[in-house]
């Protein structure tokens, strides 16, 4: 007898899951690194989305909407310009919006769970939520003098959490998936 279907669907997501630990692990064995490599990045988004609105700020409905649009796109492309010159100064930026989105996320992930059904592996989707909002409110209180290290080290562990919950959901998908093919 083959395998059930969601089997075979869960096979990417432990190996996703496997991927995100991997990647969880390297960022905390490098924290500075990793937390600086986010902050260029981001630099670089941010010059792109800013070039992307100075070039299309000709579509706006009217002529304060278009020079509203095109100082925005320059503002984008100097604030990415400076995070990439200083990518320390633009971590601490990193730092405030990883923040909010780590408590955000988190919240959001509670909820989520609170609403699946008994089983269906609520429980890890709501302990991942959990650990987002702690880590949150953890660097929240050590920021700024957190900075480099804490946004490594945040985005290691939350990888290794979004790792973890991957494999649980593909392994209670699966075993979902072979009690209904023994009816």
């Amino acid at each position: 007898m083959s395998a059930p279907p969601i089997a075979k669907l869960t096979k990417p997501f432990i190996l996703l899951g496997v991927g995100l630990i991997l990647l969880g692990a390297l960022s905390i064995y490098a924290p500075q690194q990793s937390g600086m490599t986010v902050g260029v990045l981001v630099g670089i988004f941010l010059i792109v989305s800013g070039l992307f609105r100075t070039v299309f700020f000709w579509i706006a409905t009217s002529w304060g909407s278009a020079i509203l649009r095109f100082l925005m796109g320059l503002l984008a492309i100097v604030a990415g310009g400076m995070m990439i010159a200083d990518p320390a100064l633009g971590l601490h930026a990193v730092t405030i919006v990883a923040i909010a989105y780590l408590i955000g996320d988190g919240v959001t992930q509670i909820l989520f769970a609170l609403r699946l059904p008994p089983g269906a592996g609520g429980i890890w989707i709501m302990l991942g939520g959990a650990l987002s909002v702690v880590l949150g409110v953890l660097i929240w209180r050590e920021w700024p003098f957190a900075g480099d290290q804490a946004i490594g080290i945040m985005i290691g562990v939350k990888l290794i959490m979004d790792g973890i919950v991957l494999i649980a959901m593909a392994s209670v998908a699966r075993a979902a998936g072979a009690a209904v093919s023994k009816l």
